[in-house]
């Protein structure tokens, strides 16, 4: 390779990796030209990424989340909390190694910068799901499509255009993370918390909005379209934060993923099969002995030593020698596409592209949705689950969304938070003279109101979620 195609490839990670923080205003000096207090701590943008989200709100309540097991009562089970943090160690594994193989290659950059953004990327992938995890999302989608009409049906429609019915009637918590993120984390400022673009693209597995230009379908194999990652409300950011890292933007904001978003995704693949196995086990939904077995075959090592009698032992050893294997098999499938990730045009998983690897997965996941996620308890919790979000969405929705509301709703107003109606271009006037509940309302568009709730309600724990609705539905009072 020519010192020439080394240097494009440079400026080019230069832009995936860039550390402009979407909201705020354009940095005047590059990177290595700024001022640099003595007196200030060393961390890098990517740390201060990393340390925003856990420090967050909406980070914590992730350890009352649904991962597979909605409200278990095991003090062994992980939640969306320990699985997040689980696969932040292993992405930053793999964004390390795949660092010292691109700078091996000739590309100016420090590896310990893409597993930290990596890293970021995993702890908040799953920061947007609503309670009850997928079931959660489900819900909402069920709810939407059944009480609100689309625009231009010749019914009464809160959306004034497809778009805005799509984002909430295929409500994703993919484009609920990012608004999290981008707009419900320091409210009153453009941006929130004003993450670095680097860290928003890596977590972003789906750059596009709900509805693709022209209303066209989508491409078939494209992994980046399968679902969808902003909502209309958020265009703006999206735009900014996706175009600050040079992403190809193939339609008008319709981009291809960014490299670093396949190994966020292969960290969440390894984790969600192999820990998943593991709870499943635990919890006495699936034989032990069995788990193991799958386990130790994934990338099976001939004349391997005897396994420990002790099957719990057996079962710690066989999971981590199994994420030890596969961490290796996805840098080296990123690798091998990396020109592709690169240009744009790469649009296989990173565990798709290593058939064993594939094999081995599908083996695990297939066993658990059986005996794990269909097992009776998980069933009977999430359909609970379906009947206290649309109970909620049926008082909080039609509460906000109305201009005249009676008595009982105006109750429900005053239950949201005030910070759940703050924008910030409202943000300069408010802080002259704080409006009332009912007028900061009244200045959202219809739509602008039902993601108020979406976000409240999918900010909500599973425990929460639950009492609230106990409470509101008269079927347990408050003590």
């Amino acid at each position: 390779m020519s010192s020439s195609d080394i240097q494009d490839r440079t400026d080019r990670w230069r832009r995936f990796l860039s550390d402009t923080r979407v909201g705020s205003e354009p940095r005047t000096a590059p990177r290595e030209e700024r001022a640099v207090d003595p007196q200030s701590d060393e961390r890098t943008d990517y740390n201060r990424d990393y340390d925003r989200i856990v420090f967050s709100s909406e980070f914590r309540c992730l350890h009352d989340k649904t991962q597979v097991f909605p409200l278990s009562t095991s003090d062994y089970t992980r939640t969306r909390l320990t699985h997040s943090i689980e696969a932040s160690c292993v992405g930053r594994s793999l964004g390390h190694q795949a660092g010292l193989k691109l700078r091996a290659q000739g590309v100016d950059l420090v590896p310990s910068d893409l597993g930290t953004i990596v890293a970021a990327a995993c702890l908040a992938h799953d920061i947007g799901n609503p309670p009850f995890g997928h079931s959660g999302e489900d819900a909402i989608q069920h709810w939407v499509e059944q009480r609100l009409s689309p625009p231009g049906e010749g019914k009464k429609s809160p959306f004034a255009t497809e778009a805005e019915w799509k984002d909430l009637r295929d409500f994703e918590g993919n484009a609920q993370g990012f608004r999290i993120l981008n707009r419900l984390q320091s409210r009153e400022r453009r941006g929130g918390l004003r993450y670095t673009a680097a860290t928003l693209g890596a977590m972003s597995k789906y750059p596009r909005p709900s509805v693709l230009p022209g209303s066209r379908p989508k491409v078939k194999g494209r992994v980046s379209e399968k679902k969808f990652g902003y909502f209309q409300d958020d265009v703006d950011l999206a735009l900014e934060a996706y175009r600050a890292t040079g992403l190809q933007e193939r339609e008008t904001g319709v981009f291809s993923r960014h490299p670093l978003a396949f190994l966020v995704e292969a960290a969440d693949d390894i984790c969600y099969a192999v820990i998943d196995l593991e709870d499943s086990a635990k919890l006495g939904l699936v034989p032990m002995l069995r788990a193991c077995e799958l386990l130790e075959a994934v990338l099976p090592e001939p004349g391997r030593r005897k396994p420990p009698r002790h099957l719990e032992t057996r079962m710690a050893q066989a999971r981590a020698v199994a994420i030890g294997k596969l961490i290796p098999q996805c840098v080296g499938a990123f690798m091998d596409q990396v020109h592709a990730l690169e240009e744009g045009t790469g649009e296989t998983s990173l565990t798709s592209l290593r058939p064993d690897v594939e094999s081995a997965l599908d083996a695990i996941t297939d066993f658990t949705s059986e005996f794990g996620y269909r097992s009776e308890r998980v069933l009977q919790i999430e359909s609970a689950g379906f009947k206290t979000l649309g109970g909620l969405l049926d008082m909080f929705a039609t509460a906000v969304v109305t201009d005249a509301p009676n008595r009982e709703e105006k109750k429900l107003r005053q239950l949201m938070p005030m910070e759940c109606f703050q924008r910030p271009e409202f943000a300069a006037v408010d802080e002259e003279k704080p409006p009332k509940r009912d007028e900061a309302i009244l200045r959202l568009t219809p739509y602008q109101r039902l993601l108020c709730v979406t976000d409240y309600i999918s900010g909500l724990s599973d425990s929460r979620a639950v009492e609230l609705f106990q409470r509101l539905s008269g079927i347990k009072l408050p003590t």
